[in-house]
């Protein structure tokens, strides 16, 4: 077999004559590339994006002859060879960095060697599973949303249609939401799913935020809230896939639409079976907040959850402001359970969702906000129900001889994540007592508006609340009393630093000057914060002066609404 001939990579003249000046980048007596001379070959960033964005508007994609197939190779090897020579010398004269235009050229000369290997490389050749694959993580793993990726790979060429169409994997997840448009692309992609596992989210808020990822597909106006008439009907058609739906969401703003979701699962389950649900959903009056002091609930006959019957992959539940027969439905083997804004009327009492707890041992994410087991302020004392795999713990919007009660229900002592909100309009003392000692290994802490009197032994007490979690590392905090801050430290002890590991701290809500002048007597004491998030109103609101202040001391960073940080992601494991 005749050897192969090297491939000669044709370099224009200018191409030396510019490497040349780059090479001359070596010598530490050049400080640029060319001295006393303008660049004369795209000198800046904005200059490249606009060639390459009229080079891609102007292209008309076509079958290359094996002349253009050739000319595109040998273009994109010649680009190829300027990169790898400047990289060279980029490396060997670091730490200089290159001239900006040099830095320029080497952008541009990337951007058309990837140009030209693109044009050229065979996917469509690849095995069709391989393809597949490759669109799957395009989809899924999309640093925009899903909605234009699946939508684009489509629009592409008939053969990645053809294979998108084929995979069912990339459309079972629906979302339906507004009318028209939307609702005929969910119908779409529901029918494309076939009889793949479903993860379905219903969206009937009319103040739900809109996407811009949609903006682009769809010219639409502010669209109204489903009609119970509709979300039954698109309730009966979802549940012809019953059997493989794997996820369910609904977000509704009205007491009927709610009801309509209940009185469906409880007639059509018990005679088809949910043998895929792993989650299920239900937040009645959108995700928005509302004064749970002044909820006001009409007659409601509580219907049991799915019929009565037991669903057996179900391992999250969340229900919010909706109510169930706590006697007469099946709640067993859940990994979380998250239960928000149900007055006395409609929570279990105390032995049923004790019971509920036992049934679920594996249990490791518990949320309670204003909502919980019906208080038995005469009954006996009873054990405790151990819950020895709960993680996380969220307890939210109660009274303190409440919230005292509803700790007295369960034991956690290996909670790593804890949050407390909404625990005001009282003295909260006797609560943070009762819990000292008692979560070990919290690592995390939210305190959102949580009040206690903050005289001499209120403030000791809580200092011992706070030696109770060694291991806090990062704590969220927002609208508490500037005391709060003064509980990490000792005035009589400064060898004994108060949460040592704290490193980590969210902040929301508070005074500029507190958390500046916190950060600054931690570094003080001997235990500096590595990094402070704010929020985007708390960062707005920091003088120049301030900020400058906290970011000699530590990392800071403002944090979006909602976001969560890298930080608390691996504390969370």
């Amino acid at each position: 077999m005749a050897p192969v001939p090297p491939v000669v990579v044709p370099l224009h003249p200018a191409d030396h004559e510019f490497l040349d000046r780059v090479a001359a980048l070596r010598s530490p007596e050049v400080a640029a590339a060319n001295p006393g001379r303008p660049p004369d070959r795209l000198p800046n960033a904005k200059a490249i994006s606009a060639h390459f964005e009229k080079v891609m508007a102007t292209w008309e994609p076509h079958s290359f002859t094996p002349e253009e197939r050739q000319q595109v190779r040998l273009d994109g090897l010649r680009y190829l060879v300027i990169v790898r020579q400047i990289e060279a010398v980029q490396r060997d004269i670091y730490p200089r960095q290159l001239p900006p235009e040099t830095a320029a050229q080497l952008d541009f000369a990337r951007r058309s060697y990837m140009l030209r290997y693109f044009r050229i490389f065979r996917i469509n050749e690849l095995p069709t599973e391989i393809i597949s694959n490759i669109l799957r993580f395009v989809v899924w793993d999309s640093m925009k949303s899903p909605v234009n990726a699946r939508l684009r790979i489509t629009w592409t060429c008939r053969a990645w249609r053809a294979i998108a169409l084929a995979d069912s994997t990339l459309w079972n997840a629906v979302w339906f939401r507004g009318s028209g448009p939307r609702i005929d692309r969910a119908w779409s992609w529901f029918e494309r799913a076939r009889l793949a596992p479903l993860d379905i989210r219903i969206d009937g808020d009319p103040q739900a935020e809109e996407r811009d990822d949609d903006c682009s597909v769809f010219d639409l106006t502010a669209e109204p809230s489903m009609t119970p008439f509709d979300m039954r009907q698109m309730l009966l058609r979802l549940f012809t896939k019953l059997s493989t739906i794997r996820m369910l969401i609904v977000v509704v703003d009205d007491w009927k639409s709610a009801l309509v979701l209940l009185e469906l699962l409880g007639t059509v389950v018990p005679s088809c079976g949910v043998p895929m649900l792993q989650r299920f959903e239900l937040h009645r009056g959108g995700l928005k907040n509302e004064d749970r002091k002044t909820l006001m609930w009409p007659h409601v006959v509580s219907k049991p959850f799915m019929g009565g019957v037991k669903a057996p992959s179900l391992t999250y539940l969340s229900l919010n402001g909706v109510p169930i027969d706590w006697s007469q439905s099946v709640l067993e083997n859940l990994t979380t359970f998250d239960i928000r804004r149900l007055p006395a009327s409609h929570s279990p009492d105390a032995a049923r969702f004790r019971e509920v707890l036992r049934n679920c041992p594996r249990l490791q994410k518990l949320s309670m906000d204003g909502a919980g087991p019906r208080f038995e302020e005469s009954a006996e004392r009873i054990a405790p129900v151990d819950l020895p795999h709960l993680r996380t713990l969220v307890v939210a919007d109660f009274s303190r001889e409440y919230a005292m009660f509803l700790f007295s229900q369960f034991s956690a002592p290996n909670v790593n994540d804890l949050t407390l909100m909404n625990l005001c309009g009282d003295d909260y003392l006797a609560l943070f007592i009762q819990l000292t000692s008692v979560f070990p290994k919290v690592r995390l802490l939210t305190a959102y508006s949580i009040q206690f009197d903050v005289n001499p032994h209120g403030l000791a007490a809580m200092t011992q609340w706070l030696d109770s979690m060694p291991l806090l590392s990062y704590l969220r905090v927002a609208n508490v009393a500037n005391p709060f801050f003064g509980l990490f430290f000792r005035a009589n002890d400064l060898k004994t630093p108060v949460s040592p590991r704290l490193q980590f701290v969210d902040c929301q809500s508070i005074e500029p000057a507190i958390i500046v002048q916190w950060a600054k007597d931690r570094a003080n004491f001997g235990t500096p914060l590595s990094k402070i998030y704010l929020s985007e109103e708390l960062g707005a609101r920091l003088t120049d002066d301030q900020i400058k202040t906290c970011q000699s001391l530590c990392m800071l960073a403002k944090l979006p609404r909602g976001a969560t940080t890298p930080e608390e992601a691996a504390l969370s494991l």
